[in-house]
């Protein structure tokens, strides 16, 4: 247990703790497994504990998808001859928080516990509010305090470099302590959803935590966050209000936007990166709707899903081109019938990471990472309804939120890879099955050492 506590308030700071470790650059990039070492050590502690008390293992609902996606990638790997460290390394920033996920959802945590691990949670939104203020308002010497150290690790014949955005960041961006300003803006949103549903009625001081969430998300200059968090608030509005209510406010917000749209009048502009050239904030947001920005996209998130996806369609569609992602760019490179837009690269490769699993695992693992998402959505669902828990309830509430602003999101990055949203997404999906007292439990299995 306090592993877990200790894990949920150190991820948001990772980076800011090891750079100011007084240790060589090779100690600094080894310890940023430290994390991932323990949650796999306290796991390995809490199945040994279970088998020899014998206590029952969590029926969840996302077992028998997640079993079967795993399945696939093991396939893919075998079928595709794919290199097996490079399949390890592909999967692993996944797999780390799937485990978490049962590590959490199989611990006993009392409505205390998870009252303590979800004001943890908030309270680490706090502090980032205050340093992404910090540097907001401090300029380039604030900025330049929390950038994280910059370093190369190479294991296995894998190159990893650590540091703030390897194509810069977006004049005037902030990015507290996650190292990233787009990890930033989807960890913030993690933060308002949480915070949504404490919610019960929308009091001012409600609005107002809601609108300075929003504005520290903008501020990440991260156009996927910040229409994910207008998307986050909709799908709260809408499971709190109804479809009429949100219907309704849904029209007001579109026309407030179709203004917007007229005034700024984006479409003939000339897109502006605002890693170039300083951008306001509604800028930002309306550029995406220049044709200039459409022509570029092509290149990018658009051609990847108009690119890749037919490629795969047409080449390889049951299991892909294999669980290695360097040896997959090189087949979909290499494939005879190709639809891309580009030679592809290993950077930006799992920008849309829904394409990037497609690549990888063909139609057989997609689905199955599909309803992976899916049942946690219906679990979440039925839990909300039928639960007289209120932490089970606001945990549903969360979930119901966090699903749906993630498989937006997993069309622009790969969100759930993130320390900064991963760790936490699956903290709050674990959370609320342990918090759920009507769950199912495996047959006991009584080990005598």
């Amino acid at each position: 247990m306090a592993i877990i506590y200790f894990l949920t308030g150190y991820f948001a700071f990772e980076e800011l703790i090891l750079k100011l470790l007084p240790v060589s650059d090779s100690v600094y990039s080894y310890l940023r497994f430290l994390g991932e070492m323990l949650i796999y050590a306290a796991f390995l502690r809490l199945v040994f504990h279970k088998l020899y008390k014998g206590i029952p293992f969590v029926k969840t609902a996302i077992d028998l998808p997640i079993i079967g996606f795993y399945i696939v990638v093991f396939l893919s790997m075998v079928i595709n001859r794919s290199p097996l460290i490079g399949s390890i390394y592909n999967i692993r920033p996944l797999a780390r928080y799937i485990i978490l996920f049962y590590l959490i959802a199989n611990s006993p945590f009392s409505e205390k516990r998870i009252s303590t691990l979800i004001k943890i949670i908030l309270g680490v939104g706090v502090l980032q509010l205050f340093i992404g203020g910090i540097q907001w308002i401090g300029g380039r010497t604030a900025f330049d305090f929390f950038l994280p150290r910059a370093s190369t690790l190479e294991v296995g014949g894998f190159t990893k470099e650590y540091r703030l955005l390897e194509l810069g960041r977006e004049i005037g961006s902030i990015y507290g302590t996650l190292g990233d300003t787009v990890i930033y803006g989807v960890f913030m949103i993690l933060i308002l959803v949480i915070f949504l549903s404490r919610i019960k009625r929308l009091e001012y001081l409600n609005i107002l935590g809601v609108v300075v969430l929003f504005m520290f998300i903008a501020r990440s200059y991260s156009r996927a966050a910040t229409f994910s968090a207008i998307l986050a608030c909709a799908a709260w509005y809408f499971f709190q209000f109804g479809w009429k209510s949100t219907l309704r406010l849904a029209i007001v917000v579109g026309l407030v936007f179709s203004v917007m749209l007229a005034i700024v009048n984006p479409f003939e502009s000339e897109y502006i990166n605002p890693r170039k050239s300083k951008v306001g904030l509604v800028g930002n947001l309306t550029g995406v709707f220049s044709g200039s920005y459409v022509r570029i996209a092509q290149k990018q998130r658009l051609g990847a899903l108009i690119g890749n996806v037919p490629t795969v369609l047409v080449n390889k569609p049951i299991l892909g081109y294999g669980a290695d992602q360097n040896t997959t760019i090189d087949r979909l490179n290499q494939s005879k019938r190709s639809f891309l837009f580009k030679v592809l690269s290993k950077k930006g490769f799992k920008d849309v990471y829904w394409v990037a699993i497609l690549c990888f695992y063909g139609l057989l693992g997609l689905g199955l990472f599909c309803f992976i998402f899916l049942r946690l959505f219906l679990a979440a669902l039925d839990i909300y309804k039928h639960s007289v828990s209120k932490y089970s309830k606001e945990l549903a509430l969360a979930m119901l939120c966090l699903v749906t602003v993630t498989v937006f999101l997993l069309f622009f990055n790969r969100t759930l890879e993130f320390r900064g949203y991963g760790f936490y997404f699956w903290t709050c999906a674990g959370l609320m099955f342990a918090s759920d007292t009507t769950l199912q439990t495996y047959r006991r299995i009584k080990i005598s050492l």
